[in-house]
């Protein structure tokens, strides 16, 4: 076993659990406090969130790959400041461009439009948090960047419970997300003084550019594959049934980010330029073992007591979402393999065939599409069409990625 990868695994682990145990918990508050077709709309917003999320990984990932192999804080705080002039100008750019979608989102989903549209606001985050954040991860200071995680999702969680039982409803719980986001990007600057006192020194960008593409397209592919499923159920299921899908769905994903510190770990470890090839094959066995293990052991979990996770999370007994709660975490553990698969490729600049990638992901999605339009699938039905979707793109990525 890579030592170091098993310590910056657990780390993040950590890290990670408590992110996550706290976001669960902004769910679950959210899942009792707002009735289940609220719920269905929350979810839907935060699958926009997620998509939007794929610019954040993807700027995260190409600053960390940075970050892992300069040593020159001078040379860091220059990226540092040029990256957030940039991204803080494209961000707005989008968000003027989203301001024109949402009358199509809105129309498409039912939602109310300016909901939509205080969604909408966080692209400014998902443009400049993973720039410090990057920097945490690539000089491998985990412990603060899981610092400054767990800020971000206590406050959104403090918030948003005050705020949804102030009868803001589903507005309460996106503005807790808002401020709990915005106040963890100020706080992440704290963690970065040894660059920000370090005196600037001029760096080339283009490799940083070169690699950010590619990047982009590879993780913006995983989200929108991830948050697809929340989204084709609310156009097609009627809102109540979608609501009780979203709760399965929500819960089958703890799989996707209980996995993921082993993933963000693996990263930094494997990216630098001077490891060798054997060394890094080493890196992403050892990663992909553990990640197989916690895939089985919550498969087991789901498998056995899906009621009670469900009413664990909910505080309701919801038969629908409990029926198909093992077949969507299937779906979602090929997802996190696929994941762990594209961070590797990333990780070594493999990234030949990734526009390839997102085509192929559109058009499996488009397929679903068709298949709910066309047959009227249950939720059972539609559980099993996402696994066959899910394998079939895990094998995508391995065919159109192999080099």
């Amino acid at each position: 076993m890579n030592k170091e990868l098993v310590k910056g695994s657990f780390i993040l682990l950590i890290a990670f659990g408590v992110y996550n145990f706290l976001n669960f918990a902004f769910q679950s508050s959210m899942a009792r406090l707002l009735t289940i077709a609220e719920f269905g709309v929350l979810s839907v917003l935060f699958n926009i969130i997620y998509v939007f999320s794929g610019f954040s990984d993807s700027i995260q990932i190409t600053i960390t790959k940075y970050a892992a192999n300069e040593k020159d804080d001078g040379k860091v705080k220059n990226i540092l400041k040029r990256a957030l002039k940039k991204s803080f100008l494209i961000s707005l750019i989008l968000f003027l461009v989203y301001v024109l979608l949402a009358f199509l989102i809105a129309y498409l989903t039912k939602i109310d439009y300016f909901l939509i549209l205080l969604v909408g606001l966080l692209i400014f985050i998902f443009f400049l948090s993973p720039i410090t954040r990057g920097l945490l991860q690539g000089k491998r200071k985990f412990d603060s960047l899981g610092i400054n995680m767990f800020f971000e999702s206590i406050i959104k969680l403090f918030l948003a419970i005050v705020l949804v039982m102030a009868g803001w409803k589903v507005y309460g719980a996106i503005a807790g997300t808002l401020i709990g986001c915005f106040v963890a990007f100020g706080l992440s600057f704290f963690h970065l003084k040894d660059v920000i006192k370090a005196k600037e020194t001029l760096t080339s960008t283009k490799e940083i550019y070169q690699y950010g593409a590619p990047s982009f397209f590879i993780v913006i592919t995983i989200l929108i594959f991830y948050g697809f499923d929340v989204f084709l159920a609310k156009i097609f299921f009627p809102s109540e049934i979608a609501g009780k899908y979203a709760i399965a769905s929500l819960m089958a994903k703890i799989i996707f980010f209980g996995t993921q510190p082993i993933s963000r770990a693996m990263f930094p470890i494997s990216a630098e330029k001077n490891i060798k090839k054997d060394k890094s094959k080493n890196i992403f066995m050892n990663a992909f073992l553990l990640v197989c293990v916690g895939i089985a052991a919550v498969l087991a979990f789901f498998y056995f007591f899906p009621d009670f996770v469900i009413e664990i999370f909910s505080g309701k007994i919801i038969p629908e979402a409990a029926n198909i709660l093992f077949y969507l975490g299937i779906a979602t553990s090929l997802l996190s393999i696929t994941n762990l698969i594209l961070l590797y490729k990333l990780s070594l600049g493999k990234t030949k065939g990734c526009v390839h990638l997102l085509v192929f992901a559109i058009i499996e999605i488009s397929l679903v599409a068709v298949y709910l339009g066309y047959f009227h699938a249950n939720l059972f039905q539609y559980s099993i069409a996402l696994i066959a979707a899910s394998a079939i793109f895990l094998w995508g990525v391995i065919f159109l990625l192999n080099e």
